[in-house]
């Protein structure tokens, strides 16, 4: 009896064990938050969750990165063309960090379309496996908001948005051809709306009706902007009063690309401006600083964004980017050493 007992025991604690098992494995948090995996439990009831402590749900931080321009077009395009350099090219060094982020945004810039007629002498043309290329890397979204995005014409331009579209890539932000649509991603992370906000020659009157939507929309609010002179070590004036501007309207912070080389970033009020990340993947660039870029990281929960870090990026000649050094508050500039912020 006594032995009959204890194999009974037994067997209700391996019961136990698988059920927990299950419904932990259930729970698992996904890389990307816009491929959803439905489980279906088993007929069974549990004991009803204990409530959520709001401030305790506040304190929860996500990490989320931004890079800076994505070109996988020109020598990089070709390359990938030909099967690639090596497996997993360009992102083959950095891949593994890359995923390891709750959420990833780059800027595309490049067209991947089969439609359209070349618009400028030489068109950023990216392969059409382009967007499965940034989903394997670990992107979870890209801007479109950017110069190049109509090197095709707009019929190149609606043809990537349909294939960004097709392969589960989620694009934001609008260009001159398709301004009545909205600017605006909402992706939910671990319970946190974030609202990715895509701009290019917007306007400040409809920029600024763009961040109080976004507002309305999401616990955390983040601008990507093209903007800036291209190959300048330092912002321009216009950036840095559009950048305060934003913040002032509602945003969390303000982040940059189209320079191609990295600039330096400023506080206001509390809150980043990033004004230009750099190059990600590039090639065929030969001026100083475009071989550097960043990656910015913000630590992020409902109550807005609690930290940040840049990581160095060193893009060889082939275009392929890897991280270098240590995180640091600030990004790295190239040439090195302080470029101090003109006075507004």
């Amino acid at each position: 009896m006594r032995k009959s007992s204890r194999f009974g025991g037994v067997a209700i604690l391996v019961t136990v064990l698988v059920v927990s098992s299950f419904f932990a494995w259930t729970r698992r948090p996904l890389k990307n938050p816009q491929r959803c995996l439905t489980i279906t439990a088993p007929s069974f009831s549990l004991p009803a969750p204990e409530a959520k402590n709001p401030a305790l749900e506040a304190t929860k931080n996500v990490k989320i990165a931004f890079v800076g321009d994505l070109g996988l077009a020109l020598g990089v395009g070709s390359m990938l063309a030909r099967g690639g350099a090596e497996p997993g090219f360009p992102f083959a060094a950095v891949r593994d960090e890359l995923r390891g982020y709750d959420l990833l945004v780059g800027n595309l810039e490049c067209v991947v379309a089969s439609k359209g007629q070349p618009t400028i002498p030489e068109p950023l043309l990216a392969p059409l496996n382009t967007p499965q290329i940034l989903l394997d890397a670990g992107f979870d979204a890209v801007s479109v908001a950017n110069n190049h995005s109509l090197d095709f014409s707009k019929e190149g331009y609606f043809d990537t948005l349909a294939r960004l579209k097709a392969a589960g890539l989620p694009s934001f932000g609008v260009t001159s051809v398709d301004a009545a649509r909205s600017p605006i991603l909402v992706l939910t992370v671990s319970g946190i709306r974030i609202a990715l906000v895509g701009h290019v020659d917007r306007g400040w009157q409809r920029a600024k009706e763009d961040i109080k939507k976004a507002r309305e929309l999401a616990d955390v609010v983040v601008v990507y902007v093209h903007w800036g002179v291209e190959y300048a070590l330092s912002p321009v004036r216009y950036q840095r009063v559009e950048g305060r501007a934003m913040l002032d309207a509602g945003a969390d912070a303000v982040i940059g690309s189209h320079t191609h080389v990295v600039q330096p970033a400023e506080f206001y009020r509390g809150k980043l401006i990033a004004h230009g990340l750099g190059n990600f993947v590039f090639s065929s660039m030969t001026r100083q600083g475009t071989h550097t870029g960043a990656l910015l990281v913000l630590e992020l929960n409902k109550g807005g964004i609690a930290s940040h870090h840049f990581r160095q990026v060193s893009i060889d000649t082939r275009g392929a980017p890897r991280f270098v050094g240590e995180p640091s508050e600030e990004p790295i500039l190239d040439p090195p050493g302080p470029r101090p912020l003109a006075p507004l």
